[in-house]
């Protein structure tokens, strides 16, 4: 068996990454304008769900389903490119990702300090969509990122090293959280590594130099 270089990265893959990277820089600055514009929730106590809460939580609701589009148009994206059964064991939980993040932004969460016998169906569905869309990702990413480090030329030490990046991030939220209050900063700096994630594959996809290695079936 031979490996023999294919065309260039698919024009689809090249319009979905760059709807992809603006779509999660998109959510970095609705998080930013919701922290200013409800500034009774303390970021150090509170998880990101509470801006959806109440006046103004629109920006907060509209966050959310930008990261799920962001999600989606990287499925979209690396789809073509995704090789191996690992990859492809990626994308489906990375679809998975996306389903959450909508439910997410779609079910407003209950306030954070709502005893658990008083959660409404909608905050119950926020809450396990949320914790499975946060749990999931770095496992998608390890999967996808690693498959295409195998079947891409050019960027292989690249995505090799940012395959780790969310699930480092993830590790260190549960290690962080046991000094902070877990609703507060771990999650917003884990979020922030999924972002890096995205960005640093989007930019490897739109490179002129990537050439994608088509396997042989």
């Amino acid at each position: 068996m031979t490996v023999t270089p294919s065309a260039t990265v698919p024009r689809s893959s090249v319009v979905t990454a760059r709807l992809s990277s603006a779509a999660i820089l998109a959510y970095q600055i609705l998080l930013l304008a919701a922290i200013f514009i409800k500034p009774e929730v303390d970021p150090t106590h509170k998880p990101v769900s509470e801006y959806a809460i109440g006046h103004h939580g629109w920006v907060m609701v509209l966050a959310f389903l930008m990261a799920a589009l962001s999600y989606g148009c990287l499925l979209v994206a690396v789809r073509p490119l995704v090789r191996g059964w690992s990859g492809r064991i990626g994308l489906v939980i990375l679809a998975a990702c996306v389903i959450g993040t909508i439910g997410v932004g779609v079910f407003v969460a209950d306030p954070v300090d709502t005893p658990l016998s008083h959660l409404t169906t909608r905050g119950t569905v926020h809450a396990v969509s949320g914790l499975a869309a946060l749990v999931l990702l770095p496992f998608a990413a390890l999967l996808i990122t690693r498959d295409l480090a195998r079947t891409v030329t050019g960027a292989a030490s690249v995505l090799r090293w940012t395959a780790w990046l969310p699930l480092s991030g993830l590790v260190l939220h549960w290690l962080v959280s046991f000094v902070v209050p877990p609703e507060g900063w771990p999650p917003r700096f884990l979020f922030l590594t999924y972002a890096v994630w995205i960005l640093v594959l989007n930019t490897q996809i739109l490179s002129t130099r990537l050439r994608v290695l088509r396997l042989p079936a």
